[in-house]
């Protein structure tokens, strides 16, 4: 019986039909008055920045004119260390992966200038060409602090310059990140 008594009190508590909620929650142990009031809490929501969007369940899309990319809901919190002219930077929850999504102006960069700058920048990177002449490289880089990171990168060539996505995440989890890398692609 008294379990059915403070399970009625949780439940008028959680509808909002109670009038008096300080003078009766005295008379909840302090169990269910935790429990009423974590569950009770606001959710928040996260803020999309500009040009992001729900694309599908699992999938997210960024687009602003000029570059549209769709990716894993895994990167959707604004990365602030680096602001893009025209993209977005962004991470996952814990901070262990980043994904850039790019345009860059650049009227005179070329496919074979770009394969050059690669290859003398990162000579250990593995480096190569996609059907559709993307240009898609991974290679180990070594942050500030010393830590050695993974860049994957995807640059396709435009009249007006370039566009690329690049994926950085730790070195250890370069297996887990080189599969969702693999799945994005331009639009």
């Amino acid at each position: 019986m008294k379990k059915v008594f403070l399970i009625l009190i949780s439940i008028i508590m959680l509808s909002g039909c109670s009038q008096n909620n300080k003078e009766e929650s005295s008379d909840i142990p302090s169990e269910i008055q935790e429990s009423v009031s974590e569950s009770t809490e606001e959710i928040s929501f996260i803020e999309f920045p500009k040009g992001l969007s729900t694309y599908s369940k699992d999938k997210l899309k960024y687009t602003d004119g000029s570059v549209t990319v769709i990716f894993t809901d895994e990167f959707f919190i604004e990365n602030k260390s680096y602001t893009p002219k025209s993209g977005v930077y962004l991470q996952n929850a814990d901070g262990t992966a980043t994904l850039l999504i790019e345009k860059v102006d650049d009227k005179t960069v070329t496919n074979d200038e770009m394969l050059a700058y690669l290859y003398e920048t990162y000579p250990y990177s593995e480096i190569s060409s996609a059907e559709n002449g993307d240009i898609i490289s991974w290679y180990i880089v070594t942050d500030k602090t010393g830590h050695n990171a993974v860049t994957f990168q995807r640059i396709r060539l435009t009249d007006n310059g370039y566009r690329q996505i690049c994926l950085n995440c730790r070195q250890a989890d370069k297996d887990k990140y080189q599969k969702i890398f693999a799945s994005i692609n331009f639009s």
